[in-house]
């Protein structure tokens, strides 16, 4: 059984997820696209169904089995008469129907108890492996490696399914430690840690923007989720007319690209998402992250490196343990020995012919390249065999004129291209007459630079890389990224010139269904971009006085070069009480008496107005995160709102009194300008660095 710690969850139903969570570490399992299905929100944690079973069996009362929590004078709803989703309110303000069990009749009326239903949850027969988890069909959870779940924990998580599926209620073992607990983190006398999962994986449970991050600001975790589904849309490659295909997308450019003129970028926003929206239906947490150009501009402006080109290190090739483990027995042993001095953490090339160089191994027509490159391309999706970045080969050096690339982007060159006023001049002209914009002229440069020159002559290999040649550009993966990066400067320029658009709003972008006029909001699409991003969760149950982060441990790369910063509040909730919210940076002992004006740590304010309910019980409570299909009413007056505060010249300042890391903090103060525990409820805290 899992053991009793200082850390453990508080309620049974987190210790559900922790028993999950811990059985699960190690396992790749997607079930059938939900990821860890447990993490979802509880309502739909209630409804998930894999492969044709229910994951909780279905109860009769009305909250997920658990009794009816809605608040108001609402009676307990009669038990449905067919087979329907059940529904959990979050809600927790009790009315004239006698609280949280329902109605006040008593746990059993209530629906609390409701024995067996446990047992016939598709989750504890897979738990189990019982059929059809018992291989006949499916296997025994949990997926993917892991640890199957000791028969204690299995009995513990059938108990609270049998009661209920309650979301709140303490383990007896912990319900004295937690109101201290809690209380630390309220009054800002314990650090609430930086989050380990994916931001989007944040976003995904929110329904609110995902993030594309910049590809170097990628925690290991994303990047390795976005590797896998990039792997998974090639594995349906060999089926040339499957739309889950890489192929299938990568295509699509070759047959309807827009270039040269003002469809570029709408075009390129619709593209974007549609693969996107593919790579999700692998895994929800993944966007396409973006390459900033300029990163590298260092070390690519000017002549050619020895290596070629210089791109992010999540698009080189690589040697590691799965590729020797890969190419024992099809190589020779003299061969693999070269390849395994290559195995070494952080090393890895900008294009194939630098790693066999590099390994003293001959890069030719052979059966011993072929199943080498095959293993790359394995070890790492991102990486593309037609690829050769500088247009300047490592064994023939005059391949192209070194100068070629001279003018390659520094972050300057950006910066001016973003000050550019009018969209033709920034983005190219209008139908009637067409040229290339400042964007669009970068854009071609860093096609041509990527793919660069052949330097074989292998009569399996093309002269130019496929990032040079529009029919094949989109089949390299770094093209994504490449257009990622267009599309975040095209947003970051609308931002600074508002109201600045293409010419013909109405043009049809085939074969997307939409026009250019509907291409011109990012947030449309689901998405906005960040460099990286340091998220905080807190309980949105429980107000919070003062709120105190861990260190966000921002790398240092971030705080040299990010030109933007925020501090985002998340879900804040509409409380009776009006008050002030004050963010600081850097100020572990701020309370009610830090002064605001000439304080270097100060970040900013805002100011909730709210007053007393005007209905019936419930009637102030958190609105339900979602509405009901059909529901044409407006927005819920309750809805809880994200607050943004710009922390960038706070950031400069800090920076410049040589602070390298930063922490967040908050401080709630009613209307008399005291501490107060009736201002301030949200979900989460971010601070975002933006390029």
């Amino acid at each position: 059984m899992v053991a009793e710690t200082d850390n453990q969850p508080a309620s049974r139903y987190e210790r559900v997820k922790y028993i999950l969570n811990k059985a699960h570490e190690g396992s790749s399992a997607e079930y059938q696209g939900y990821g860890r299905f447990w993490e979802l929100s509880l309502e739909r944690f209630l409804t998930v169904i894999i492969y044709g079973v229910q994951m909780m069996a279905l109860g009769d009362g009305g909250a997920g089995g658990g009794g009816d929590k809605a608040s108001g004078c609402c009676a307990k709803p009669p038990a449905p008469t067919s087979p329907r989703p059940p529904v959990v309110a979050k809600s927790k303000a009790s009315g004239c129907c006698g609280g949280e069990s329902g109605g006040g009749e008593g746990p059993e009326a209530g629906g609390r108890r409701e024995p067996g239903r446990g047992a016939a949850s598709g989750l504890i027969k897979g738990l189990r492996g019982q059929y059809p988890f018992n291989g006949t069909e499916l296997s025994r959870i949990p997926w993917g490696g892991g640890t199957p779940v000791p028969d204690a924990d299995i009995a513990f998580i059938e108990s609270w399914i049998d009661d209920g599926c309650p979301e709140d209620d303490e383990q007896a073992s912990t319900v004295e430690a937690m109101p201290d607990t809690r209380r630390a983190l309220a009054y800002g006398d314990a650090l609430h840690p930086l989050a380990t999962r994916p931001i989007n994986a944040y976003r995904e449970e929110a329904g609110t923007l995902k993030v594309r991050k910049n590809i170097n600001g990628m925690s290991a975790e994303e990047l390795r989720r976005y590797r896998r589904a990039v792997a998974c849309m090639k594995a349906y490659d060999q089926y040339g007319r499957d739309e889950r295909s890489f192929a299938f997308w990568a295509r699509i450019h070759a047959n309807n690209c827009q270039h040269g003129w003002e469809e570029l970028l709408p075009w390129h926003r619709f593209y974007l998402h549609y693969f996107e929206q593919r790579l999700q239906d692998i895994d929800p947490t993944v966007t396409v992250p973006y390459w900033d150009w300029s990163d590298s501009y260092a070390v690519n402006h000017g002549v050619a490196t020895i290596d070629g080109g210089i791109i992010p290190e999540a698009f080189r090739c690589f040697v590691d343990d799965s590729v020797i483990a890969g190419l024992r027995g099809k190589i020779t042993d003299a061969t693999l020995t070269a390849l395994a001095a290559l195995n070494q953490p952080g090393r890895s090339f900008n294009a194939g012919p630098s790693l066999f160089a590099a390994a003293g191994i001959a890069y030719d027509a052979s059966a011993t390249t072929e199943a080498i490159l095959a293993e790359l391309s394995r070890a790492n999706p991102l990486w593309h065999r037609f690829r050769w970045p500088g247009g300047q080969g490592v064994t023939n050096p005059s391949a192209s004129n070194p100068q070629l690339f001279e003018d390659y982007p520094a972050p300057d060159d950006i910066q001016q291209i973003l000050g550019l006023d009018g969209f033709f001049a920034f983005g190219s002209g209008p139908d009637g007459d067409h040229f290339f914009g400042a964007l669009e002229n970068i854009h071609n440069l860093l096609h041509n630079f990527t793919g660069g020159n052949n330097p074989n002559t292998l009569p399996n290999e093309p002269v130019l890389g496929d990032m040079c040649n529009a029919g094949v550009t989109a089949f390299d993966p770094i093209f994504w990224s490449h257009h990622s990066n267009v599309d975040r400067l095209w947003a970051e320029w609308q931002r600074r010139h508002p109201g600045q658009e293409p010419d013909d709003l109405t043009s049809v972008l085939a074969p997307w269904p939409g026009t250019v006029g509907e291409s011109l909001k990012t947030t449309a699409f689901g998405s906005e971009y960040a460099l990286s991003t340091h998220h905080f969760e807190t309980d949105s149950d429980t107000s919070l006085v003062r709120f105190k982060s861990a260190p966000a441990e921002v790398p240092s790369q971030v705080v040299a070069s990010h030109r933007r910063a925020e501090v985002r509040l998340k879900k804040v909730q509409h409380l009776q009480q009006g008050g002030v919210v004050r963010v600081f940076l850097n100020q572990s002992n701020a309370d009610a008496s830090t002064p605001t004006r000439g304080n270097d740590h100060f970040v900013g304010q805002m100011h909730l107005f709210a007053g007393d309910c005007i209905g019936g019980p419930g009637h102030c409570a958190v609105p339900p995160e979602t509405k009901r299909a059909f529901d044409q009413r407006p927005r819920h007056r309750k809805t809880p709102h994200n607050i943004r505060f710009d922390a960038t010249k706070t950031i400069e300042r800090l920076k410049a009194q040589g602070d390298t890391d930063f922490q967040v903090q908050i401080v709630a103060l009613d209307l008399q300008g005291k501490p107060s525990p009736e201002v301030l409820r949200l979900d989460a805290v971010s601070l975002m660095f933006f390029d």
